[in-house]
Order: structure tokens, then C-alpha cells, then sequence
């Protein structure tokens, strides 16, 4: 068994579709039970937002549950630009597990994002020159890697990497001492070097399969709401904002097979947190699903998915398909569940995924 803890739950799945991808059954569970038969579980902790000590209690708690199953090892998958309160969670898990030394690295050059000189870059922009400045919550103001973690780095390696050979050979310095922390490559890398399931990969789900059928697209970004608008728009994809008529979007999403749903930016959205909002697009994509139900939800953002998780009653999600870099494809053990497809807030969709009309 091969344990995930993850900040939030769109990263937990992402890593779940990468298990998948190397031949190996994997699952999402926002509390950790070793009751599954699923090679690689990603666990849920759900700290990105909360502070740093609250995070690394939580975080040192799920350990000592996971210790106790006596797992292979243990991967803390943060986020690629190294949002929330990475240092202090790793520190917590290393502890807890009885790791000695610590890895951190979340670059991800299969997606532009490199660490040259302890300094992050996307698509060669320095990271305080990308939009990753203006995030909410934790607004990127550097790009030096060492002071974007914060707090002393005694025993802590943070090494470079610009290229997937980079991240591959820092892969292959991880021992049973070691507690890597990182983003989807460093992962991806860390399974190819100690593949030895001998399990064949689940063919590649084709695009026209998926593409044609009805979806609910579910976006809680505020910074990706006018772009996925805009594509919804030009594709004649009815479009729904705060404050949501429900009606209306189950009734569009009958007839037209496909609607977007999200938080927007319009007066509705003012005076409001961001975890009010989330909470109101959650109840609104539940009571949604209670009129009709899609073949597939695509949820945007782990906080979005988690809340719409908590409004659905789903604890455990199933990898069920191989889909493309970044994307988790899963489904619930519930009866007559949709197929959830999951992706960070901060890439696009992939065009495979986009519902297109028949």
C-alpha cells in the first residue's frame, strides 16, 4: 500500500489518476481507512486553507492512522507552487512517520513549472509575474523557493529541477529515511523508479466516449470564472451564477445535455467568503443532481470538490479511468454516481474533456 496525504482533494485525485496510469487501483478517501483493496489511497486532509498549526495537527494525526497500516511509503503531495503551509505539514508528516530527512520538490516540468537557482518559474515568467501573484489566499510574492516555504530548512532538501531527467534523478535519492513532498511529477517519477507490480495500465478511455455526454460543469474559481464563461458561451453551454436558479439549470442541463455552474462575479458574490460561496455552489450542484443526473460532473478546484463531496454525502471516490495529465477521473461507490472528472484550479481543461455537443 502506497499513502497520498494531500492538502486538498483535486491533488489527491490527480495523484490517483496517476497511480492508475502506472497499473496500480487507486482511491480518494477524505478520511483515511485501510479498509480498501486499492493499491495507492489518497487521503484528503483539507488544510490548504486553514493555519499552518491547525494544518500540521491534522496532518500529524492522519499519519499516525496511516503508520499504523504499515504502508510501503508515504508521498505528502502539495501544490505545485507551493500554496499552503507546506514546510509546516511536511515537518509534521516526517515526524510522525519517523523520517529523518525531507524532500521538497514541486516543480512539474511536463507543465512549464521549474525550479532554476531556488527560483520558480512558469513557462520561464518568474512566479511573482504570473497570476499565482494575486491568489486570494496565498498570494505569490517571490519566486525564491526557500522563502516561499518558510521557517528553517534544517534537514530539508529543495533541489532544482527543469527537466523530467532532473526530476527523475532526484526520484532516485529518496530512501526508507527520506519523506518526498511534491507535486503530480516528482510523484510520477518516484513510481516509475520502484515499479514492480508487474499490473497492466487500463486502456485509455477514448475521447468520443466521454465527450458527447451529459455533463455538469462546476467551476468555484473566481479567477478562472470569466474564461470558462467565455468558452461555456461560445459553445452555446448555458451559463448559471450566483444566486443559482436551480430549476432553470437542471432544466437546461436536461435539454441541452450540458450546463456550467459556478460561484461568478456578479453582486450576489459580494460581502461573502470564499468558503460561504464554495458552500452555496455546493447546495446548488446537490440539489441539481437530485432532479436529473448527468454522466459526469467536472469539478474544478479541491475546495469546490470537497464541498460538493460533503453536500453529496461521498466519503471514498474510485479511480476509474486513465485521462489526461492533471485530471483525476473517478466515481463514487454510490449507486447511479456520475463519473467525476477533477482538476486544479490553475490549468485548463483538457479539450478531450470539454463536453461538445453531438
Amino acid at each position: 500500500m502506497i499513502v497520498v496525504i494531500a492538502d486538498d482533494l483535486s491533488g489527491a485525485a490527480e495523484l490517483a489518476g496517476v497511480a492508475l496510469r502506472h497499473g496500480l487501483s487507486a482511491e480518494v478517501q477524505v478520511a483515511f481507512s485501510a479498509d480498501t483493496d486499492a493499491d495507492v489511497i489518497c487521503v484528503d486532509t483539507d488544510t490548504r486553507l486553514r493555519s499552518a498549526a491547525e494544518a500540521a495537527s491534522v496532518a500529524a494525526a492522519v499519519t499516525r492512522a496511516v503508520v499504523t497500516a504499515r504502508p510501503t511509503w508515504i508521498f505528502k503531495k502539495c501544490d505545485s507552487v507551493l500554496r499552503g503551509h507546506v514546510l509546516a505539514e511536511a515537518r509534521a508528516i516526517a515526524s510522525a512517520a519517523g523520517n529523518t530527512r525531507i524532500v521538497i520538490l514541486s516543480a512539474n516540468p511536463s507543465r512549464g513549472r521549474v525550479i532554476c537557482s531556488g527560483e520558480y518559474l512558469i513557462e520561464g515568467v518568474r512566479l511573482p509575474q504570473t497570476l499565482f501573484a494575486h491568489d486570494p489566499a496565498h498570494p505569490r510574492t517571490t519566486a525564491c523557493v526557500a522563502a516561499l516555504l518558510g521557517g528553517d530548512l534544517n534537514g530539508v532538501a529543495t533541489p532544482d529541477a527543469a527537466t523530467a531527467t532532473d526530476v527523475a534523478r532526484v526520484a532516485a535519492t529518496v530512501d526508507t529515511h527520506t519523506l518526498p513532498v511534491g507535486a503530480v511529477d516528482f510523484f510520477d517519477a518516484l513510481l516509475a523508479a520502484r515499479r514492480s507490480t508487474g499490473v497492466t495500465p487500463t486502456a485509455r478511455v477514448e475521447p468520443e466516449s466521454i465527450q458527447h455526454s451529459p455533463a455538469l460543469i462546476v467551476c468555484g474559481s473566481t479567477a478562472s470564472w470569466a474564461q470558462r464563461r467565455a468558452e461555456a458561451a461560445a459553445q452555446g453551454i448555458p451559463v448559471f451564477a450566483l444566486p443559482h436558479d436551480v430549476a432553470a439549470a437542471a432544466g437546461a442541463l436536461q435539454t441541452h445535455g450540458r450546463a456550467l455552474i459556478g460561484i461568478g462575479d456578479g453582486p450576489a458574490t459580494h460581502g461573502h467568503s470564499p468558503t460561504e460561496l464554495v458552500g452555496q455552489l455546493a447546495a446548488s450542484v446537490a440539489a441539481i443532481l437530485r432532479q436529473t443526473m448527468p454522466a459526469r460532473l467536472l469539478l474544478e478546484g479541491g475546495a469546490t470538490t470537497a464541498a460538493v463531496m460533503r453536500a453529496l454525502g461521498w466519503t471514498r471516490l474510485r479511480a476509474s479511468e486513465i485521462s489526461a495529465q492533471g485530471i483525476g477521473v473517478l466515481r463514487s461507490a454510490r449507486s447511479g454516481s456520475p463519473l467525476l472528472c477533477i482538476k486544479p484550479g490553475s490549468y485548463p481543461w483538457p479539450p478531450e474533456l470539454w463536453p461538445t455537443k453531438q
